[in-house]
């Protein structure tokens, strides 16, 4: 997590921070929020949700 001050001097950390959150991921060490899932027919309501802001955590579109 970054706070919002940060991202003004992002752009010279960005692939440090990238290899940290991938490392970090393939450790299993990061778990991201799955809030909804939606299957592939119903992929608008995913995008209505998201943009409507009504949304938890990851919204995933399942194929």
């Amino acid at each position: 997590m970054i706070g919002i001050e940060q991202l003004f001097g992002f752009r010279p950390h960005l692939v440090r921070w990238a290899q940290q959150i991938m490392s970090q991921a393939e450790a299993g060490v990061l778990h991201p929020v799955i809030g909804q899932t939606f299957p592939l027919e119903r992929a608008a309501d995913a995008h209505a949700a998201i943009e409507n802001r009504s949304t938890l955590g990851k919204t995933l579109i399942l194929v």
